[in-house]
């Protein structure tokens, strides 16, 4: 691989894919085991952490960041104290380098990257130690960036950055006369800066043209051809397979004796047989050969169960008299596994570089066409007021991106009341304490009729991190949570998961598994047989076969986090809480996740920073600040 002088390269893959072990490759930082890698000059590196003493001071780590445009800056003047001819070459040289390289400029880089990552108010004198792990990455970030150097190496530099910030960034990016080589899971951020994108899979490196617009266009065009190849595998089986059985048989069959001729006619005869068998052999070598190469199935794209089913209602809460109902996190025994049909367990590898292979299923006919979807911002609204009982058809191309000019705030097609959102201000119902909290039916007058209730909190707290005056989400209501870190999202998804009595599917930001379970036993909770596991599991695409067999504690962040999500496809479900559902995840997963959940009819609460989502997301946002909705 070459990045040429100029481009602005994006990084992507899943985390453990190899992303940062190439850029400190490219760094210098590490060297290969084989191979060659020629650097340049003049590059900065930013890791994904601050790697200097605790006790260092802000101005300490600013001065280290410009060290060589200091050196420089001493050697000028030492040369300017005696200046003769003998040393005026290399002045010359060194003061040219020095102007070409903004030396003069540095310090008011300096305080530019400060102001435009959020960092004005930090002091000088301040030491490493007090700052957060927040503005220790920005500062790591503004250091590499006022040093300007020609090549910039970038390791997630979009962590922990705000909407401004983020944008003074790109800004900066795009203005950059060098090379920009950026590692990134911001969809948003690549969209605007990447003018190529480098895709880490597997161990190897495949590069796309057209930026991030052009990685999807590539992706979804590679999905097509996969889809093609199977379709005429599917049906090239069949051919021969009704060829061995019927026409093969067919050669010169119901031939009439002619003129008597007996002796003639048992001599033919013997010909046409030996020409027969010699055909069905043919056809059965033919069929061999393709059953033993086969073009493995596309995984199906993910689709999210379930919709609102009515439960039991719950009396009124001052009836000294509850029914009992069965806890709706105890998803491995009460809810209905509803896994893809099996596949045999023997995949094949994936044909198509950057794809994840499907288990291969036996052709006896041609496979079901996949409804198309066209690329594009265009998206078709829902305006149906009732929400239907059955899923709308996931398509399984990637869309092209939808960034630029996309609202951020969405209201559902049937909008005119706020899904579900009905706060109140604490003491005008309901007395302060722990709240109540139901999920029975519930009807509400509106233009939709008489809809469900999934979960209600009223005047719910938890501690000191959380307190919800009034919030009910309906059957059919997709709502989107937001707010800065702490401010409560994570302990509202968890609240919600407690107190609703529907079939509830919840994805905290941090799942834990045994780590000495096989991926294939941590995922199977709901099939008696292990068969019947592995052939749920690879259905949905998430996984290599070799994959299932490994311990959980050996996989990466990312894997553990697709574990969590064929868990959570594997089962049906009336509310899905998604805690951050894209993080760890690889760009054309979190596409397929956002369509997923578009086609989903059930409930629908989401927590996420991601700002591909947001801007795609449709239906009611709210704010969370210091435990309270704003």
């Amino acid at each position: 691989m070459s990045v040429k002088p100029g481009e602005r390269v994006g990084v992507v893959g899943e985390n453990g894919s190899g992303k940062s072990t190439l850029l400190r490759l490219l760094a210098g930082v590490e060297s290969p085991d084989d191979g060659e890698v020629t650097l340049a000059d003049d590059t900065g590196y930013l890791r994904q952490t601050l790697d200097l003493p605790p006790g260092h001071t802000v101005q300490q780590a600013v001065d280290a960041a410009l060290a060589g445009l200091r050196a420089m800056e001493r050697r000028i003047r030492e040369l300017e104290s005696a200046l003769t001819d003998d040393v005026m070459a290399e002045y010359g040289e060194l003061l040219t380098a020095y102007e070409l390289r903004g030396g003069y400029e540095a310090d008011a880089r300096v305080d530019k990257a400060f102001h435009g990552l959020g960092l004005s108010r930090v002091g000088r004198d301040r030491p490493l130690s007090s700052l957060s792990g927040g503005e220790r990455a920005r500062l790591g970030l503004a250091c590499v960036l006022a040093a300007a150097p020609r090549v910039l190496l970038l390791d997630e530099p979009t962590n922990h950055l705000d909407e401004s910030a983020l944008t003074w960034l790109e800004a900066r990016l795009r203005e950059h006369r060098g090379t920009v080589v950026v590692v990134s899971h911001d969809r948003v951020f690549l969209d605007r800066v990447a003018t190529a994108v480098l895709e880490v899979e597997h161990g190897a490196i495949t590069r796309f043209g057209g930026g991030y617009t052009g990685f999807l266009a590539a992706k979804a065009a590679a999905r097509a051809r996969w889809e093609q190849s199977y379709a005429a595998w599917c049906e090239e089986v069949r051919q021969v397979r009704d060829y061995a059985a019927t026409t093969a048989h067919r050669v010169a069959a119901g031939r009439q004796m002619r003129d008597n001729n007996k002796m003639a006619y048992d001599r033919n005869a013997g010909r046409v047989q030996s020409s027969v068998a010699s055909r069905v052999r043919n056809a059965h070598e033919r069929l061999r050969r393709l059953e033993a190469d086969p073009v493995p199935q596309p995984p199906a794209p993910l689709r999210f169960h379930g919709t609102f089913t009515p439960t039991p209602a719950l009396p009124d809460p001052l009836n000294t008299t509850t029914p009992t109902f069965p806890d709706p996190l105890e998803t491995d025994e009460t809810s209905p596994s509803t896994p893809a049909p099996g596949p045999a367990p023997n995949a094949a590898p994936d044909p198509t570089p950057g794809h994840r292979p499907g288990p291969r299923h036996a052709c006896d006919a041609a496979p079901e066409p996949t409804p198309k979807r066209q690329p594009g911002p265009q998206r078709t609204p829902d305006t149906t007021h009732e929400p239907t009982p059955t899923h709308a058809s996931a398509s399984g191309h990637v869309p092209a991106p939808r960034h630029e000019g996309a609202p951020g705030v969405r209201r559902a097609p049937d909008a005119g009341r706020e899904l579900g959102l009905r706060h109140q201000r604490a003491g005008d119902e309901h007395v302060a304490g722990n709240g109540y909290a139901a999920g029975h039916e519930y009807a509400v007058g509106h233009d939709r009729g008489q809809a469900r209730v999934l979960v209600e909190l009223r005047d719910v707290r938890v501690g000191d991190r959380l307190h919800v005056p009034s919030l009910t989400i309906e059957a059919g209501d997709r709502l989107l949570v937001r707010g800065a870190n702490g401010a409560g999202k994570s302990t509202l998804l968890q609240t919600l998961a407690e107190h609703a009595r529907v079939r509830v599917g919840h994805l905290p930001q941090e799942v834990t598994f045994d780590p000495d379970l096989t991926v294939l036993d941590a995922y199977g909770h709901n099939h008696s047989y292990a068969d019947e596991r592995r052939a749920a599991l690879l259905s949905t695409g998430l996984f290599k076969p070799q994959a299932l067999d490994q311990k959980v504690g050996t996989l990466s962040v990312g894997q553990q986090r697709r574990l969590a999500l064929a868990r959570l496809l594997a089962q049906e479900y009336d509310l899905l809480l998604l805690d951050e559902p894209t993080n760890h995840l690889s760009l054309v997963l979190a596409e397929e996740i956002e369509q997923a959940l578009d086609d989903y009819r059930g409930g629908l609460v989401v927590v996420s920073h991601d700002r591909a989502l947001i801007r795609r997301f449709r239906g009611t946002e709210i704010m969370l600040a210091g435990g309270r909705i704003c």
